[in-house]
């Protein structure tokens, strides 16, 4: 059955009436609701009508009954509901438009308008699931100018018709997930080109809408951040060139020290000849300078060692060989190994541990040079008539068992403002630096890289005057072996790396 509408009452319907597929006639609701003119749609097809208010034609009959976003001719979205009524002529149809209330789109105080007048960002409210752009401010078309090479204005297009190759993409991909899920996405540093060919970067998110526990709008938000993105780009890329640059450095000096050990080694070997068969022969002033020749070559090869050992470590070559060690016996004769050094300062070196025997996995050769090192700085910093104490014991640190070796000095201690820097390549306590206590600032910095190797940590306690206390703690891992590794007294390895250790240590003579 047809229906028909009185003339006034048609005053205050907004319709559109059809006729054979054509539009006839447009009622003066609908121009004020959508700001078109009679003459924009009159004797136009529906369907092409359609496809100017909506962005795509639809078939209203054999759709769902649902609300859609109309597009007014300034391109503001409104959300209407759409009916169509049969005329009592078949051919004559009336498409009537009744506006839906949008708090999103329709109030000036909704926290989407504001972000898109009230931003400095570009912001995008899209249609789900169609993703069609509903609203949009400047900063947004130009970042999708740029990014998709799109003119004109993009409101009413879905995505499928501003990105390019959209279909199937990561783009599409990303959007129907997050539409699905309700999930927000974040993207750092999307890379877009101007017409002028300048590259700019952007951080774009995506935060869905729901309304009934569905998703029922998207807002997209670019962030231009070219400015903070290069100069995170050039700071990486002369990052890059220094550590190029570092790297170079190493290699020369791991091959100029490869150059130096060789002749050093052959003048300690000398000197070590000379005194051998020539001992008799030797007065005591030429007994004198051979040992000052002797020591001084034993600082230039412990420098030397460090340099060496320090640039294998950086680049990973450092070899390590573990094995079942009695820590205990092995910290006992290095102490006692360098007990010379220590009496010619008239420093006391204590030892005590509370365990009597503690076989771990180690390498010894890496722990030497570690409890080495500590020692002769120990003796290095600490006054004449004034002791050394080293202690073993263990302990549980975050549930696990700990092996803890401890050195503990009275010696001029370090400020505390700087005890940050003494584990830093070439960084010391400089104002505390003397003749007879010169050094290059890498050997705790070494000691750290190869206490970090046996998977152990090194700690520093010190106060100004009072002296300095370093420990270390490696995990205490039993072993099955019986037969540990080890020494039980100093032998001439041993004895001639200590010397090696301490030779930079002047004792008056």
């Amino acid at each position: 059955m047809g229906n028909n509408f009185e003339p006034a009452e048609l005053d205050y319907v907004t319709y559109l009436m059809v006729t054979s597929g054509l539009v006839e006639d447009v009622g003066n609701a609908f121009t004020s609701l959508t700001g078109y003119t009679k003459s924009d749609f009159c004797n136009k097809q529906i369907s092409e009508v359609m496809h100017l208010l909506f962005g795509f034609y639809f078939d209203l009959e054999n759709c769902e009954a649902s609300s859609r976003f109309l597009f007014k001719k300034s391109y503001e979205a409104i959300e209407v509901q759409i009916t169509v009524w049969q005329m009592e002529r078949d051919d004559c149809k009336l498409y009537l438009f009744q506006k839906v209330p949008n708090f999103i789109l329709d109030s000036e105080l909704s926290f989407v308008n504001k972000l898109v007048k009230d931003n400095d960002k570009g912001v995008g409210l899209y249609s789900c699931p169609d993703f069609r752009l509903l609203r949009a401010n400047q900063k947004y078309f130009e970042y999708m100018q740029e990014a998709c090479n799109s003119k004109g204005n993009l409101v009413s297009l879905c995505l499928d018709e501003i990105v390019p190759d959209y279909c199937g993409s990561k783009t599409e991909r990303l959007w129907l997930n997050s539409c699905g899920n309700g999930d927000a996405v974040c993207l750092k540093e999307q890379r877009t080109i101007t017409e002028n060919g300048e590259v700019r970067y952007w951080n774009e998110s995506i935060t869905p809408i729901s309304e009934i526990g569905k998703v029922k709008y998207m807002i997209a938000i670019h962030e231009d951040v070219t400015e903070n993105t290069r100069k995170r780009m050039y700071l990486e890329e002369r990052n890059a060139e220094l550590k190029k640059s570092i790297e170079m450095k190493d290699e020369m000096l791991m091959l100029i020290s490869h150059e130096m050990k060789t002749p050093l080694s052959i003048i300690t070997s000398s000197i070590q000849t000379v005194e051998l068969t020539c001992k008799n022969e030797l007065s005591d002033k030429v007994q004198k300078y051979l040992n000052k020749i002797k020591q001084n070559s034993y600082r230039q090869l412990k420098l030397v060692n460090n340099i060496l050992d320090n640039t294998r470590v950086n680049a990973g070559l450092f070899k390590m060989n573990r094995t079942s060690v009695d820590i205990i016996l092995l910290t006992k004769t290095i102490i006692e190994s360098i007990s010379v050094f220590a009496e010619r300062k008239n420093i006391k070196i204590s030892f005590s541990s509370m365990i009597s025997k503690a076989i771990i996995q180690a390498d010894v050769d890496i722990y030497e040079r570690i409890l080495l090192n500590l020692l002769s700085n120990a003796v290095k910093f600490t006054p004449e008539g004034k002791s050394i104490e080293v202690n073993i014991y263990r302990m549980v640190l975050k549930g696990n068992p700990q092996i803890c070796i401890q050195v503990k000095d009275y010696g001029i201690g370090i400020p505390n403002d700087q005890k940050e820097y003494i584990f830093e390549r070439f960084g010391r306590a400089n104002q505390l630096v003397a003749r007879h206590s010169e050094g290059t600032g890498i050997g705790l910095y070494l000691v750290k890289m190869l206490v970090s190797l046996l998977e152990g940590e090194i700690k520093v306690e010190s106060k100004e005057g009072i002296g300095s206390t370093f420990t270390l703690m490696f995990p205490f891992v039993k072993t099955n072996s019986v037969e540990p590794t080890g020494i039980d007294q100093p032998n001439e390895r041993l004895i001639t790396a200590s010397a090696i250790e301490f030779s930079d240590i002047y004792y008056g003579a």
